[in-house]
């Protein structure tokens, strides 16, 4: 179907073949580059019949791939399309391990697995995902109002095998993205069929085993793919993490005809997990937790604590996806096609977190039988084991739907030259119908709803992208875009509740801060426009030099729109609810010997004073549940560098580089917890028929954790070990994950946290910041920012075995 696309498009794109072999697509220019491509990594092992011999399906499979990686030439040098060859020996158990190994981008887990990771690229920590774009299959994956943090970008649905490649669009120079895209866009294509069926069962380290069933039947005149996963893992928590996951993934494709063609695509995934969340560096550091406050209880018994271990191990969540896509295509001539998509997702997520563990309740919950039981009206007993109660549900559910339509034109300018031209444009809308609750909980009991609201948030936006081809040698892309987006959110808050006021920081009604709501009610419309422009040279016919510029945008918070026009007074910090970042690069790619592929590129990235509604917040600020946090102007310049060198037609080398320095204009301090230096390479290996193996380098370096570079979140460097080799139609692979066992933290923050030893009585220190009353005995001043950590895992052994049928 893809390929009858392709066939289709570039019959009326091989009238510039003779101008613009190259640039202009003409399918046979770029399958030759492909081909050299393919041809500059080791081979991978052939699937065999039973007999021996190289299968047909894996001959189509091979072709295919080639057909659709001929798409079109890239638009910057940092742009990357990493295919599933280049994957396949790199670890892949989740698709978070392959993300790893994309170029110049590392993502983090920070509970128990199952929550959407953090994403850290090009000088950003876009937390979960407000500053970087993600899609499958063109459906946008980022959750706009999250009730756990902006732009939520949850993967964990997709499963691994059935991916096909990634491409990666670093910069806001490309006007198909729009929201979220302003560090970049990550495009995840899946695959329309399976090469052969296949059944793979993986076990290892800390009870993790994985299942996968791929098959693709033919169906009448219906090419399919249909995957089913399942996926257990304690992790080597103390406490364990019991995380289940469960996919299935659906992709039906038929040709309606010789110019038409018709996907639909759909599927299912269930999650569940608990977590030890995030750990203090200095209760690590000293080794033991005493049970009681130290002061009240000098002889108070104690406990050991290492960096496994949990302060509140009731943390975790349970989530569930659902989805469905249907594209159409149509070309009615040789020389243009037309393309509508439409998608729907049905979304639910509850999450329990405690990132402040005993700063706002101090000694208030214990539990008795086993119910939990609010005692912050008695005495304070230190034989009572008092639980940590700063804990939060926060808990998203919705519906969201929306599609593109799509017009694509090759044609000549009038004129006497007629150059040719490339044609793009495009409409697009999203709906997004949302019901958020935050409630204060503890070991997930809930005793008080924070704030309770129904967000409609709608978007409706649309591009024009021009490419021109001047020369053999000079190509001009010009794009703009518009977007619109409506926020209109409803209270739901039961009325007799205390109150947050955002003007004078404080609860009306209510003494108490752990029983203060804020209610958020109102509508806001903005708009933006955003131009860009890219011009590609090409001195020569392996070497193409890149200049780009483009302005982006991310949208804020719901919430935070419409509490800003609540709040009239509070316009300045609150700002717009569309942030602006400009950008610009200017790079080169460049293919030398037919060994060696070189990429490099100098970019800058400006970003607009913004609000960004946090949900790792506990109970700060407007919300009590999530803070909104203003912060000022930023610039982030840096580097990216990109190498791959065929040695031998059986080693391979590879290496990638990514160096940014992230500032606030103004002040020059430093922008927190953004990675400046990413590194990651390897070598792989194929001396025998049917044997690959790989070693694989990960290095993110240290990271400033707050403004004034006072704390430290210190980096790492992995290394890890993988082979596999196949045997007729047996696949055996083996993973050594952390192969030297080094301690190091995969999600780090500087937060503000009290231990229950730590609690004092506020009589006797009137200016102590973690106290056995918090918020009943009058105000205190803030802990001191601490390291709070997820462990990364230790070495971690996985082994796989794969039958093909």
């Amino acid at each position: 179907m893809r390929v009858l696309s392709v066939r289709v498009l570039l019959r009326g794109a091989a009238v510039f073949v003779g101008l613009v072999a190259v640039h202009a697509g003409a399918i046979q220019s770029q399958v030759d580059h492909v081909q050299e491509e393919e041809d500059s990594s080791p081979k991978r092992p052939a699937p065999q019949s039973k007999g021996g011999q190289q299968g047909k399906a894996a001959r189509q499979a091979d072709l295919g791939a080639v057909v659709v990686r001929a798409s079109r030439p890239l638009s910057s040098a940092s742009s990357e399309e990493i295919r599933a060859r280049d994957f396949l020996l790199r670890p892949r158990g989740t698709l978070q391990e392959i993300l790893n190994n994309v170029p110049g981008l590392v993502v983090a887990q920070h509970q128990g697995g199952g929550k959407a990771p953090q994403w850290l690229v090009r000088g950003f920590d876009a937390d979960h995902g407000w500053d970087f774009a993600v899609f499958v299959d063109d459906m946008p994956v980022n959750l706009v109002s999250h009730a756990h943090g902006q732009g939520y970008a949850d993967v964990n649905f997709v499963i691994p095998e059935t991916v096909q490649r990634l491409q990666l669009y670093k910069g806001p120079y490309f006007p198909e993205f729009g929201d979220f895209a302003n560090a970049g866009a990550l495009q995840i294509v899946t695959k329309d069929e399976f090469p052969e069926p296949f059944a793979l069962a993986e076990g290892g380290s800390f009870g993790t085993q994985r299942y996968v069933l791929g098959v693709s039947p033919r169906l009448g005149e219906w090419g399919s793919l249909l995957a089913v996963q399942a996926y257990f893992s304690d992790g080597p928590f103390e406490h364990p993490q019991d995380y289940s996951r469960y996919n299935a993934f659906m992709k039906l494709q038929r040709a309606l005809g010789e110019r038409q063609d018709l996907a639909i695509s759909g599927g299912a995934y269930a999650g569940r997990w608990d977590a030890s969340g995030q750990i203090p560096l200095r209760a690590v550091r000293a080794g033991r937790l005493a049970l009681a406050p130290l002061e009240l209880e000098p002889l108070a018994a104690t406990r050991p604590f290492r960096r496994f271990d949990a302060i509140d191990p009731t943390e975790g969540g349970e989530t569930d996806r659902q989805f469905l896509v249907t594209r159409y295509r149509i070309a009615p001539g040789a020389d243009e096609e037309w393309s509508a998509q439409i998608w729907g997702q049905r979304y639910k997520l509850a999450l329990f977190s405690n990132f402040t563990f005993y700063k706002d309740t101090g000694l208030r919950f214990v539990e008795r039988s086993g119910r939990v039981v609010d005692v912050a009206g008695e005495p304070v007993d230190v034989r009572q084991f008092y639980l940590p109660g700063d804990g939060i549900e926060q808990n998203d559910r919705r519906v969201l739907y929306g599609g593109r339509v799509q017009y694509l034109r090759y044609w000549f300018a009038p004129g006497g030259k007629g150059l040719p031209l490339r044609t793009r444009l495009a409409l697009e809308t999203r709906h997004d119908d949302i019901k958020l609750h935050l409630y204060r909980q503890v070991r997930r009991h809930r005793f008080f709803p924070v704030n309770a609201v129904a967000v409609e948030e709608r978007s409706l936006g649309g591009f024009l992208d021009q490419q021109i081809f001047v020369t053999e040698w000079l190509r001009l892309e010009a794009g703009l875009r518009g977007d619109v987006f409506f926020f209109d959110g409803r209270d739901r808050l039961p009325r007799r509740v205390g109150l947050f006021d955002p003007l004078t920081n404080s609860c009306v009604g209510q003494n108490d801060p752990n029983f203060c709501a804020v209610r958020i009610h109102g509508r806001v419309v903005d708009s933006i426009v955003s131009p860009k422009a890219n011009l590609i040279v090409s001195p020569g016919p392996s070497t193409d030099i890149y200049l780009n510029f483009g302005m982006g945008f991310h949208s804020n918070d719901a919430r935070n729109a419409i509490l800003a026009r609540q709040y009239p007074t509070l316009a300045g910090p609150l700002q717009s609810p569309l942030t602006r970042s400009l950008g610009y690069e200017i790079g080169v790619r460049t293919r030398e010997l037919d060994r060696l592929d070189l990429a490099a590129a100098l970019w800058l990235l400006d970003l607009d004073s913004e609000l960004v509604f946090s949900g790792d917040a506990g109970n700060q600020q407007i919300g009590a549940g999530g803070t909104f946090e203003p912060a000022g102007k930023t610039r982030r310049w840096g580097i990216d560098f990109e190498s791959r060198y065929r040695a031998t037609s059986w080693l391979f080398f590879d290496y990638d580089l990514a160096y940014a320095d992230p500032r606030f204009r103004g002040t020059g301090q430093a922008v927190p917890l953004a990675p400046t230096l990413l590194m990651n390479g390897g070598v792989t290996v194929s001396p025998l028929d049917h044997f690959e193996a790989a070693l694989r380098v990960r290095y993110l370096g240290d990271r400033p954790a707050i403004e004034d570079r006072s704390l430290t979140a210190r980096g790492y460097t992995l290394i890890d070990l993988l082979g596999r080799y196949r045997w007729r139609n047996v696949e055996a692979s083996i993973a050594l994950l952390n192969l030297l066992d080094r301690d190091w933290r995969e999600a780090q923050f500087a937060d503000t946290s009290c231990l229950l030893e730590e609690l004092q009585d506020p009589a006797r220190h009137p200016d102590a910041a973690c106290t056995i009353r918090p918020g009943l005995q009058g105000t205190h001043p803030e802990p001191p920012p601490d390291i709070h950590f997820t462990p990364g895992n230790p070495l971690w052994v996985r082994g796989g075995l794969s039958v093909y049928f």
